[in-house]
């Protein structure tokens, strides 16, 4: 009899004692390396380990889930590409139904600029793009936004459109991955983790009461995946910030169904049609410096965390949905009870929140004209094996995109595991030892 695919812990029923590959982490990074290792070794039996009691519990929660081509850095720019390209075959990739299941929505990106040094700004961004071989990114001025959106482009002097951007149903996503292999069994409502290792070579998992004797672990934990690493010896470059969302039941008719994602000048707020009525919005929140509780009663000012502060709800700015509002409504002009100003918009919403998980500075710096080090904010994630312990290999750091990025950081990951040329050259800029990447800042 064949062992079942779920299982939940501590059910011991079934649990294996060893395997080829164990993964580390239930969300969009490590269901999608289940996809890519039976994709590239049909029959590896591969185990995941997810804390949760469902897949995809953790920061998608938070996610927008949207998914764009026009990233400025050249290695994102290709990994998004592979990544769309295969959310549009998903059936050719992850089996019959899966593009129905994921209810695939390509209406776009409009960035937009309500200041002529915005405008500036983008025709600039257009120029660049389509020199590392993105032609299909689109500078529209004031007359074409309006004629090609309506009323809400109004007080929009200019635009950059990505036709190829949109949005799909992230837990169906997930779940494809996790179907897509019969070889892999998957162990949910694991508290605790724990690698074990021999003279510096992974040798196996520790859960409580169990133990996976295996040779190669892949840690795709997002916010946990920190500490995970501290259990081998090993310190896993990478911080946290929060990241926040909320959805509302209500939208105004000038911004239909068929709108496409709006995302406003600097701090970015954003919004995307929701459901047959609602919306979903979030904006780059600057998280710095908050006082959160990291222990007892004591709190501590912060920039960023190196491991995530349990519940995160804590974390919750209860002004952030009201903020984000108040941004787009000054942006796009609109008075007490016009547009974004509408109060209706803060009725009845879902205020969600998970973390950023990004490279920290150690891993993400470049050299000053002096010779002095400084530390960025980079938008690449780290897909490699770690130098430090053999067997052990990384997909953390995906700073918000990971949903977007999966299936292509999947794909790196398993040339990683086997030892296969990677796609693309430029997919080596995801190595945990590559510090700087040009253009690899400010990427929205």
């Amino acid at each position: 009899m064949a062992a079942r695919k779920f299982i939940t812990f501590p059910d011991q029923t079934d649990m294996p004692h060893t395997a080829d590959v164990v993964i580390i982490g239930g969300g969009p990074a490590g269901t999608a390396a289940l996809w890519a290792i039976e994709r590239y070794a049909p029959g590896t039996r591969a185990v995941l380990i997810e804390k949760s009691d469902r897949l995809g519990a953790g920061s998608s929660t938070a996610s927008l889930e949207n998914y764009r081509s026009c990233w400025p850095t050249v290695c994102l720019a290709r990994q998004m590409t592979r990544s769309i390209d295969i959310y549009h075959h998903a059936d050719d990739y992850l089996g019959e139904g899966a593009r129905q299941a994921i209810a695939l929505k390509q209406q776009g990106y409009l960035f937009c600029a309500f200041t002529e040094k915005q405008a500036e700004g983008l025709r600039d961004d257009v120029r660049h793009l389509h020199s590392i071989g993105l032609p299909h990114i689109e500078y529209l001025d004031a007359s074409e936004v309006r004629y090609r959106f309506g009323p809400i482009s109004r007080n929009i002097v200019a635009a950059k459109f990505d036709p190829v951007a949109g949005w799909l149903d992230s837990n169906a996503l997930i779940h494809a991955y996790a179907r897509s292999t019969n070889s892999a069994q998957i162990i949910l409502n694991v508290p605790e983790v724990h690698l074990q290792t021999e003279q510096d070579h992974i040798a196996a998992v520790q859960i409580p009461g169990w133990r996976i004797a295996t040779r190669q672990v892949i840690i795709a934990a997002g916010a946990s995946s920190r500490a995970i690493g501290k259990t081998a010896g090993v310190d896993i470059p990478v911080m946290l910030r929060p990241r926040q969302s909320f959805t509302t039941g209500w939208r105004h008719a000038d911004f239909p169904e068929g709108s496409p994602m709006l995302i406003g000048a600097h701090p970015y707020p954003h919004v995307r049609p929701e459901a047959q009525s609602g919306a979903i919005f979030g904006w780059e929140y600057n998280w710095h410096n908050k006082r959160v509780k990291t222990g007892g009663n004591e709190t501590t000012r912060v920039d960023a965390l190196d491991d995530p502060v349990e519940p995160v709800g804590q974390l919750k700015d209860p002004r952030f949905p009201s903020i984000t509002l108040m941004l787009l409504a000054k942006q796009f002009g609109h008075s007490d009870g016009q547009g974004f100003a509408d109060s209706r918009y803060l009725r009845g919403i879902s205020h969600n929140i998970g973390y950023y998980v990004q490279r920290d500075e150690t891993a993400a710096w470049v050299t000053n004209p002096d010779g002095s080090i400084q530390p960025y904010d980079s938008e690449r994630a780290i897909i490699d094996a770690h130098p430090a312990v053999e067997g052990l290999y990384l997909s953390v750091g995906h700073v918000g995109h990971g949903i977007m990025s999966s299936a292509a950081a999947a794909e790196i990951l398993a040339c990683k595991l086997f030892g296969l040329p990677l796609k693309d050259p430029s997919f080596a800029d995801f190595g945990i030892g590559v510090n700087w990447v040009e253009h690899d800042k400010n990427a929205l």
